[in-house]
């Protein structure tokens, strides 16, 4: 772009005459042919201009690259003069995908540009009030725009980056946004199990300055005929769920409390003064997992859970929590039997005796049952609908819907911390095996051997 088109025209001893712009139609127009031909999900994420993190998620062909190119137009429009840009995951996709599919929608809407391709791929969109810059670039080399002030960033199938990458980048482009009158990251994406997406719109959802916007493929009526009757035909349960309705769902092994749905398994229960409160624990360094449930009828209820640094800090957190409990002695603690011995601190004492000091009731088993048991106790109140959590815990939520088996067959295992994901379903199974054993079922009492 010369600089001599940003230069109004006229003598150096006039007023200055702006340059006209080589836009063919006005925004108000254009923005209404865009907005008119977008299907409801579409339209709705390109009409928000009030969150900095705006998410379209959403199935195969759910319209998810040109709702992104509608938005990158839409953007234009309102941060003339500014520079924007957009990121596929790899140069060879911004080529193949993001480059096409923008050039038959200038096509088709007759939007005046310029492009140039080295030494980098870069538009200039010229609209009615003056031309922005979108920089085309990939989201595996997300560093290389340092220093560049942005004005808008769109991302498109960010999930299938790597999540490392994923998240490195995102954090590079707030960064970057700077100008413009509302910034905003906008991303298009398929579900690719629990990354990026997911801990952005559901796990860090509750944060104003997000939202996400859902589509299923069977949403867009443009489609291909007999395209959604083959996703049907060739994908598992999971992968329709992913591909097809746009849910998150763990796509990589089988996971270790498949009945889990927490639409289905949530409560809004609270404590009453004269309930009785068990507390499942499972003793970790940095993180010690609670989880507290009470009982209505023959139902659990998860209604929070708790994650201090050392057991010292267990005691001190549940006091002042529960001191209601504590006083009627209705503060039952169930840790892991392992607590006998061991100890989260460099004290001589374990953790079972500071927690006897504390003055809980204490219900430790003499060892830990069976890792299939534990699973299995959960599983069958799952199944039963049994058991409900609260939506406020979070950190069982993700290790239910995401904990799965490793290459030896056993529950995928941490290394402490709040990251760990097999702390909280291993606090709950400690507690559930206790208060709700697996039955064995034996044969009738012969003394008869046979040989």
């Amino acid at each position: 772009m010369s600089l001599l088109a940003n230069v109004p025209g006229g003598s150096c001893l006039e007023p200055p005459i702006q340059v006209s712009s080589r836009a063919n139609e006005t925004n108000e127009k254009l923005r209404f042919k865009i907005v008119e031909g977008l299907l409801p999900a579409q339209r709705t994420f390109c009409n928000d201009q009030k969150h900095l993190i705006l998410g379209f998620i959403g199935g195969f062909g759910s319209g998810k690259t040109r709702a992104l190119c509608a938005k990158a137009i839409l953007l234009c429009m309102e941060n003339p003069g500014t520079v924007g840009a957009v990121f596929e995951p790899t140069h060879i996709l911004l080529r193949d995908v993001w480059m096409r599919s923008f050039d038959d929608f200038l096509e088709e809407y007759g939007i005046e540009h310029d492009f140039r391709v080295s030494p980098q791929p870069e538009y200039i969109i010229h609209t009615e009030h003056g031309s922005t810059t979108l920089l085309c670039r990939a989201t595996e080399t997300w560093n290389r725009i340092r220093g560049q002030n942005l004005s808008f960033i769109l991302a498109d199938e960010i999930d299938t980056s790597p999540p490392d990458v994923a998240q490195k980048a995102s954090e590079m482009f707030l960064a970057r946004l700077r100008g413009g009158k509302n910034p905003v990251l906008a991303v298009g994406s398929t579900p690719e199990g629990y990354k990026w997406c997911y801990r952005t719109f559901v796990e860090n959802g509750d944060n104003d300055d997000r939202r996400m916007i859902k589509a299923k493929t069977t949403d867009n009526p443009h489609l291909p005929p007999g395209f959604i009757d083959s996703l049907y035909q060739n994908y598992d349960a999971n992968l329709i769920a992913s591909y097809i309705n746009g849910e998150f769902t763990n796509l990589e092994n089988t996971t270790v409390y498949h009945p889990f749905d927490r639409d289905k398994h949530w409560t809004d229960e609270q404590i009453n003064k004269e309930d009785r409160i068990f507390i499942g624990i499972d003793f970790n360094v940095a993180a010690c997992f609670c989880m507290t449930i009470i009982r209505r009828g023959d139902e659990f209820h998860v209604i929070n859970e708790h994650y201090p640094k050392d057991t010292p800090a267990v005691v001190e957190k549940l006091i002042n929590t529960y001191p209601d409990q504590l006083q009627r002695e209705n503060l039952v603690v169930i840790p892991d039997a392992a607590s006998r011995q061991r100890t989260t601190t460099n004290a001589s004492e374990s953790d079972l005796s500071l927690l006897k000091k504390g003055k809980l009731i204490v219900k430790a088993q003499s060892s830990n049952p069976l890792v299939a048991d534990r699973v299995n106790c959960v599983n069958v109140l799952l199944l039963a609908n049994r058991l409900k959590v609260h939506n406020s815990c979070k950190y069982l939520i993700k290790a239910l819907e995401q904990q799965t088996y490793d290459k030896t067959g056993k529950p995928t295992k941490g290394i402490g911390g709040l990251d760990d994901i097999s702390g909280p379903v291993d606090a709950l199974g400690y507690a559930i095996s206790y208060l709700a054993p697996l039955r064995r079922w034996t044969s009738g009492g012969s003394t008869i051997r046979i040989y």
